[in-house]
């Protein structure tokens, strides 16, 4: 019983220092982030820290482990909401813009990834294969403008969640209040984007007067 009451305990601390070194990774990225400011917003001492992750590169990557398991979960369900390839494209766009603004891992994966790749973690891949999928798929049931490639249509979805990260990282590093929620402002821009690479979208705009 007390093995375990300790195993439990370890348990704890291991998932507060993950979360605590999410928020600092998330806002302070991987050079701005020390063990003392992780130590002190996780309210344990370095000798706690050190025992569950002896560099910070092992806590990087469990934080991005995290961020990158929760981004997954959270992509199968809108991937599984249902619709055409397009659709399920646009609820997984919008998923990873909210996951992004409401959970820490998931932000701190995004940057660590893009600025640590000796890493070898790439938070993109939790989210970004699945688009390609269906994009390829919106183009064989001739969903996609004919002169629209999946490549590239991947790519400006890829672009769209960088611009949700950045203009995340820009709110933190302001003392104004934040700006409108990401996942409405990328509803917009997703629909406004349809109506280029779209098909039937094309087609209405074509035939409108």
């Amino acid at each position: 019983m007390t093995g375990h009451i300790g195993q439990s305990r370890a348990t704890r601390t291991r998932d507060r220092l993950v979360e605590s070194s999410a928020a600092q990774f998330a806002l302070r990225g991987y050079d701005g982030t020390s063990f003392a400011r992780i130590c002190e917003a996780a309210g344990v001492t370095m000798g706690a820290l050190t025992f569950h992750f002896p560099s910070k590169a092992a806590l990087a990557q469990a934080v991005c482990t995290t961020g990158i398991e929760a981004t997954r979960v959270v992509v199968d369900d809108a991937d599984q909401r249902g619709g055409t390839p397009l659709e399920s494209v646009g609820n997984v766009t919008r998923a990873v813009a909210g996951l992004l603004r409401e959970r820490g891992a998931a932000q701190a994966a995004a940057r660590l990834s893009r600025e640590q790749p000796p890493l070898h973690m790439d938070w993109r891949e939790s989210w970004l294969p699945l688009v390609r999928t269906r994009l390829r798929q919106a183009a064989a049931l001739k969903q996609l403008h004919p002169t629209t490639r999946p490549e590239s249509a991947a790519l400006l979805v890829s672009s769209l969640v960088a611009g949700v990260e950045v203009g995340l990282l820009s709110e933190h590093g302001n003392a104004a209040p934040p700006a409108p929620g990401p996942p409405g402002r990328l509803a917009e821009l997703w629909q406004t984007a349809l109506r280029g690479i779209g098909a039937w979208q094309h087609e209405d705009l074509t035939h409108a007067p």
